[in-house]
Formats: C-alpha cells, sequence, structure tokens
C-alpha cells in the first residue's frame, strides 16, 4: 500500500482512505471550504480538493492583506477574483 502520514492508498484499486493523523491535520481545514474528507476517496479527489483549499486559503489572504500591502493591491486588482475574495474589503 502506498502511505504517506495523512493517507493510505491501495495501489490495485487506486483507493484512499485519510488516517486519524490526516483527518486530525486536514478535516477542518477542507471544512473550511466546504469539502468533506469522507467524500475523498482516490488520490485523484485529493489533489482537486488540496487545490481548491489551497486556492481559497489563497484568496482569502488576500483579502486579508487588502489595503495593507499596495504590491498585493497591485497584483490582485489584475486578477478577476481580485475584487471579489471572500471577506475583501470595498
Amino acid at each position: 500500500m502506498g502511505h504517506s502520514h495523512d493517507f493510505l492508498t491501495d495501489p490495485s484499486t487506486g483507493r484512499l482512505r485519510f488516517t486519524a493523523t490526516g483527518r486530525d491535520a486536514l478535516e477542518a481545514r477542507f471544512a473550511r471550504a466546504g469539502i468533506d474528507l469522507q467524500q475523498i476517496d482516490t488520490l485523484a479527489k485529493a489533489r482537486s480538493a488540496a487545490a481548491q483549499v489551497s486556492h481559497q486559503e489563497l484568496l482569502a489572504l488576500a483579502a486579508l492583506m487588502k489595503g495593507h500591502d499596495p504590491v498585493i493591491d497591485q497584483v490582485m486588482a489584475g486578477r478577476p477574483e481580485g475584487d471579489h475574495a471572500p471577506g475583501a474589503r470595498p
């Protein structure tokens, strides 16, 4: 079986399951992005979910920094989500 500290995979079936350590480390973080770890049962789904979580977290950080750092404001002004990031201030 393939493994990390956070999940185990069965190479013959491609099935994935999170370990207790993985659930403890990731469940709340993924839940904030609206993702239920119980629904992730393949490595492809895990990669897709992780990308969604990372994207949402970056948008949240950019929104938090909006108005505090002119460089971030300049970069985000050119992105479609720049004015629509969660928690963005007008």
